[in-house]
């Protein structure tokens, strides 16, 4: 009778890999961080590395919009990587896109035109492996068509969509994902429960998909707000932009305590992640409010923050925002002081 440790070095001579370890090393899952420092803190860091990843919301909720964010973060922190955009629903704007800081001669895009689910999966599989790619983010899994639809008419009832390809597609990209460390984001759509008396909605694709990934991201269109981030109603003429609200619906490299977050989402700029900034430095006391004033104070010895002989005192948000726009080097400090409380 061979022992436990035999068979544990057979194991692993006969996969050419190291499966069965004694004791467990302690590895912390790097991650690719959101612009927004309130993504950041809600996920601890950020999106896990080498792991599946459901962006879901309904339309105009943001998920496309925080895909690009990370392809663009990927991009300069692995640049020996490329970042691959699935484009499915063919809505993939160029210039929105480089706004939110991709590098789109570098990107990696794919157009579907009638290929099936099945075709697009086995793409997807195929460029993973190569391990040369950062992220792959497909957008969006509702869109996508099975090869049994194909083959029917409108008139003819499809059943299951596409959630045995997907069943089957997840469950090989999870090993995949973790050797090649590749993070693969899949886009969801949300769809009216028609099983239930209650009402509510549902993503598609099955429920294998949402068990295999690691995280689950519910993305939805908040309140709007003008030029100065002051709230306005939702029969506004010309809103500068739109809150980004998130929740947290799963996470399995995170704890669940941070479920609800949000970012601004400006029109014409992007991410607003400057006022994330603030706000999570008033939190931290790194900034002080008194009525419209905010005073940037030195975390070591608690006074007022001087710049040429002045304090760095300013009316209003907007004022600040202004300040730290035009001065990158207080801005990454107050970035990297509110980053430090992530983990």
């Amino acid at each position: 009778m061979p022992s436990l440790e035999e068979v544990m070095k057979d194991i692993n001579k006969k996969f050419k890999a190291q499966i069965a370890n004694q004791g467990v090393v302690f590895e912390k899952v790097p991650r690719i961080p959101f612009s927004s420092p309130r993504l950041n803190y809600m996920l601890y860091g950020g999106l896990p590395v080498g792991r599946l990843i459901e962006f879901c919301g309904e339309e105009g909720g943001g998920k496309t919009t925080t895909a690009l964010d990370i392809i663009s973060n990927a991009q300069r922190l692995f640049p020996d990587k490329k970042a691959c955009l699935v484009d499915v629903e063919r809505t993939f704007d160029p210039d929105w896109a480089q706004k939110l800081g991709v590098d789109i001669d570098a990107l990696i895009l794919l157009t579907p035109e009638e290929q099936t689910a099945e075709q697009i999966f086995e793409m997807i599989k195929a460029l993973v492996e190569t391990g040369e790619l950062s992220v792959c983010v497909l957008d969006s899994l509702g869109a996508m068509v099975s090869a049994q639809a194909y083959q029917k008419t409108l008139e003819d009832k499809t059943y299951g969509g596409i959630s045995s390809s997907l069943t089957l597609f997840s469950k090989e990209m999870i090993p995949i994902c973790a050797r090649t460390k590749t993070t693969f984001i899949g886009i969801n759509q949300l769809r009216d429960d028609m099983n239930s008396p209650y009402g509510g909605s549902v993503t598609t694709g099955g429920r294998a998909w949402k068990h295999h990934c690691s995280v689950r991201m519910l993305f939805t269109r908040s309140d709007y707000f003008d030029e100065k981030g002051n709230s306005v109603s939702r029969n506004c003429e010309n809103p500068a932009g739109h809150y980004v609200k998130v929740s947290l619906l799963k996470s399995k490299v995170c704890k669940l305590d941070r479920k609800i977050s949000f970012y601004m989402l400006r029109y014409l700029d992007g991410i607003d992640y400057i006022s994330d900034i603030i706000d999570l430095a008033v939190r931290y006391n790194y900034i002080k409010v008194s009525g419209a004033w905010y005073t940037l104070i030195d975390p070591e010895t608690g006074e007022i923050c001087q710049m040429n002989g002045k304090d760095l005192k300013f009316q209003g948000k907007a004022a600040l925002r202004d300040f730290l726009s035009q001065n990158k080097e207080w801005l990454e400090e107050l970035n990297d002081l509110v980053n430090s409380h992530n983990s």
